[in-house]
């Protein structure tokens, strides 16, 4: 039995399987390949396109179908389970469509149900079946989809249709575009993962490309085998700044794919003129004068009523398209019934977190919203460019850095270090691994601290404090527009710092700078601003702007490589200079420091912790190094009086 969760879930020869039943739908109709069975359609939130034309599908194949119109009025109103739901309906039918509110809700009912169940959109997860309608879009009116130019505009980062259509045109070689607007870019993770499994750089595309469809632009190029080690720039150098303004100049654009302008998720403060729209611009450049324009539907303003009109405007086929292809993919998966057990497709089996830690941090989460329905577990990964331990949500895909590590066997529990990974793997494939959020967490559940080796205080308070005064001082020094200024910490102890700065800067000049954070792999906003002047401020904007990035320590350069990466995702800066208080010296990355307080040469064995009384109840700044004692080659387990300086 084979359900449709994610697009993942199907092979580039399966969704090639599928298009070509598509492409012979006449037959599948008149062969009725679908007597007999019956499909229920559960949509927990309105739909009318892919609704219908599910069922408009079935009845074309000789099925039938039934469905609960309103689920607000069915046994979900009186508490029911999305397990009891799914475990029942699906005693009446042969395969359930279900459309939900939650991220990975559709997942969490497939694990109940005893037939196929195909994901019609799950929160802001995924649409898998609208991406199948997409690529046989794209198929049938521009042929191969190897090479082709696709930009993605609009909502890039709560919008379900994209994720999954970014990692299937990547996984068919097409070059993707991502126009979005202000505080909806394409998420971090999602450009990681372009970039570890498909070999996908980015760089900016030329600022006059796309006038006709954004006033104000500031594009992103993502293609197979693309330089993008000049994107890691930390000075003012107008060489780069030539080279990064044009590299993606004069590009051939196959397709536009907009998509809704959903006011209520746009930043107050958002420009009129920010979003992407498409009209008479557009329609009268010449270069676009190939370029087909998609959307998924139901559409605002962001595309003229005059498109409809000309023959690039291929939306509405690309909804009718929706009917032939739901029903190649019913074909599709009433065939793979018939597979025995031994050739079915088996899923590979993820590294899982022991049941105690950490749950999920996305609150619109299955798991979150309704635990009952759901097995508690994490997928766990080494994220290679920042070296972290990412603890992943099999049901919303949702992700986030693991803090603390613990043994089971021993009981004992450590903060993780990129530098006893191999000891951490060891533990996930033996199953001894648990995962979590606190050390209040992991010593009430019975885990005692692994010892630390012994530690040196390498700055106090007021060198510290005068550490932060000097850096404030080389920044005006070189600030070009103070009005212009922002800066930006990565959490959470660079953006302490970085606000002490600001303060500093403000002390000394009576005005403050713009102020923001940074986060990497968090449960927020990747970039947001920190106490704004205004309340009503929109998002914040580093268009044109001198940016200075603050964080505590600088090591290998991997997280400022992912800072770097959102910080050009989400507008074109004049400038960006690195300040930290601390430089270890070793580094992978080739990115240097504008501003440090101390350069402390250190082995990978060794770490580096900068504590501030704002983090530590009070207790007096100070930067501390200290060994690592890999947990493996602990001896002393059993002493109950273990060192944590590691851990408070």
């Amino acid at each position: 039995m084979r359900s449709l969760i994610s697009i993942a879930d199907l092979t580039n020869d399966e969704i090639e399987e599928i298009f070509a039943l598509a492409d012979a739908v006449e037959k599948l109709r008149a062969d009725r390949v679908a007597g007999g069975q019956i499909m229920a359609t559960l949509f927990y939130e309105p739909s009318t396109r892919t609704r219908l034309s599910f069922e408009s599908a079935m009845q074309r194949l000789g099925g039938s179908v039934i469905s609960c119109s309103d689920m607000k009025a069915s046994s979900t109103a009186k508490g029911e389970t999305i397990a009891d739901t799914a475990k029942v309906v699906s005693s009446y039918a042969d395969v359930l469509v279900v459309r939900h509110n939650w991220d990975g809700a559709v997942r969490a009912m497939a694990e109940h149900a005893d037939v196929p169940v195909i994901n019609a959109g799950d929160g802001s997860r995924e649409h898998p079946t609208q991406t199948l309608c997409d690529l046989y879009t794209l198929r049938k009116e521009k042929g191969d989809l190897k090479g082709l130019t696709v930009v993605l505009c609009g909502d890039l980062k709560n919008g379900r249709t994209i994720h999954s259509l970014v990692y299937a045109l990547a996984r068919f070689g097409a070059n993707v575009v991502t126009l979005a607007a202000p505080g909806m870019e394409l998420p971090q993770y999602v450009i990681d993962r372009l970039e570890r499994e498909y070999d996908y750089g980015q760089s900016p595309v030329a600022s006059d490309d796309l006038t006709a469809v954004v006033t104000e632009t500031d594009a992103l190029y993502l293609t197979p085998k693309q330089p993008h080690q000049l994107a890691l720039f930390t000075q003012v150098d107008k060489v780069i700044q030539a080279r990064l303004s044009t590299m993606a100049a004069g590009l051939r654009y196959d397709a536009f794919y907009m998509t809704r302008k959903q006011k209520e998720r746009m930043k107050d403060g958002a420009t009129a003129n920010s979003y992407p729209t498409i009209g008479a611009d557009f329609l009268n450049e010449r270069r676009f004068q190939d370029t087909v324009v998609m959307h998924p539907l139901p559409r605002v303003d962001e595309l003229s009523p005059e498109v409809d009109n000309d023959r690039r405007g291929i939306y509405f086929k690309q909804a009718a398209y929706g009917v032939p292809v739901r029903m190649a993919l019913l074909k599709f998966l009433f065939d793979q019934r018939t597979l025995t057990r031994s050739t079915r497709k088996k899923d590979p089996s993820p590294d899982h977190a022991s049941l105690c830690g950490p749950k999920c941090r996305n609150a619109n989460c299955v798991t979150v919203k309704e635990p009952i329905s759901t097995e508690r577990r994490l997928d766990l990964s080494f994220a290679d460019d920042i070296g972290a331990l990412i603890a992943r949500c099999p049901y919303c895909d949702h992700r986030f850095k693991v803090e603390l590590v613990g043994q089971v066997t021993s009981k004992r529990y450590c903060t993780y270090d990129v530098a006893f990974a191999d000891t951490v793997r060891d533990w996930m494939s033996n199953g001894e691994l648990a995962v979590f959020d606190s050390i209040k967490e992991s010593e009430e559940l019975g885990y005692e601290p692994y010892k630390s080796g012994p530690q040196r205080v390498l700055m106090g308070e007021a060198e510290i404090r005068t550490a932060l005064t000097d850096i404030s001082q080389q920044i005006l020094r070189d600030c070009q527009d103070l009005g212009r200024l922002t800066i930006l910490g990565v959490r959470s102890v660079g953006s302490r710092l970085a606000q002490r700065i600001a303060g500093e800067i403000e002390a000394r000049h009576k005005r403050k700078p713009e102020l923001g954070e940074i986060e990497i792999y968090g449960s927020g906003d990747e970039l947001k601003r920190i106490a704004p002047a205004d309340p009503d401020a929109g998002p914040l904007s580093l268009k044109d702007r001198e940016v200075i990035l603050v964080d505590d320590v600088i090591f290998t350069g991997r997280t400022i490589k992912s800072a770097l990466s959102i910080i050009f995702r989400s507008g074109r800066p004049k400038s960006v200079r690195l300040a930290v208080l601390i430089d270890r010296g070793h580094r992978e990355i080739p990115v240097k420091p504008n501003y440090v307080g101390k350069n402390i040469p250190s082995s990978e064995t060794e770490r580096v912790r900068v504590k501030l009384r704002e983090l530590e109840q009070g207790e007096p700044d100070h930067a501390v190094i200290y060994s690592i004692v890999n947990p493996s080659d602990s001896v002393d387990t059993g002493s109950r009086d273990a060192e944590r300086p590691a851990l408070n």
